[in-house]
């Protein structure tokens, strides 16, 4: 476990960055979660990759090692809770369960988000930690838009006009893939709340470029 918490401690923001493109990438691919084989495909592959982005992405943002054993143990309860959602066959225990972790990971993926901007914006020197930071930043609101729609999509099954020969959760990434680049989308939004995301996706984005990325090419400039 020390050796496991060393090699932890010593990852760095390529790391993060990497393993956000891998999960961007593996999301759309996954089958549709219908039978008890697909949904514990999912967790098996969703699980580990957002317990380590999440976990990786508070370390790296300032959180101090002491809260990040405390917030370990509870992304495992929250990784467990997935695991008896994803076993699970409807009622009331399970719509509470999928409600909570829908909820919670969107939370800590919107605070990994603000912190990571909020240090881009106070950083004094532009290096490769800061450039992969700004990739991260984009891979989180990307991931955060897929986390609010799929949240949206369990409270209101019928706010997305889905291709049917499509998996829910690959069009769920591409609507947010189209929110976070600006590219728009074909998939119909049907309700208020899946087009203030979408809106607020598209919206983050271009601030992010005209206020954040601006401000890390000036300082680039200023430099030379």
């Amino acid at each position: 476990m020390k050796s496991l918490s060393r090699w932890f401690l010593q990852l760095r923001f390529h790391d993060l960055a990497l393993v956000q493109m891998l999960e961007l990438l593996l999301i759309p691919l996954l089958p549709e979660p219908l039978g008890l084989g697909a949904r514990l495909l999912r967790y098996l592959v969703l699980a580990p990759i957002m317990y380590f982005t999440l976990l990786l992405g508070l370390r790296l943002s300032g959180e101090s090692e002491s809260w990040l054993r405390r917030q370990a143990v509870l992304f495992l309860w929250l990784c467990l809770a997935w695991a008896v959602f994803n076993l699970s066959h409807g009622g009331p225990m399970g719509s509470l369960l999928g409600l909570f972790c829908y909820g919670a990971v969107a939370v800590i993926t919107a605070v990994v988000l603000w912190r990571f901007t909020y240090n881009i914006w106070h950083t004094k020197e532009v290096d490769a930690d800061l450039l992969f930071g700004v990739i991260i930043c984009y891979a989180n609101l990307t991931v955060l838009g897929f986390e609010l729609h799929s949240l949206n999509f369990y409270l209101n099954p019928t706010a997305y006009g889905f291709d049917t020969t499509i998996p829910n959760h690959a069009q769920l990434m591409f609507l947010s893939l189209g929110g976070s680049t600006t590219a728009g989308t074909v998939i119909g939004l049907k309700d208020g709340w899946s087009q203030m995301i979408f809106y607020f996706q598209a919206f983050f984005s271009q601030l992010f470029i005209v206020v954040i990325v601006a401000r890390v090419v000036g300082l680039h400039t200023g430099r030379r």
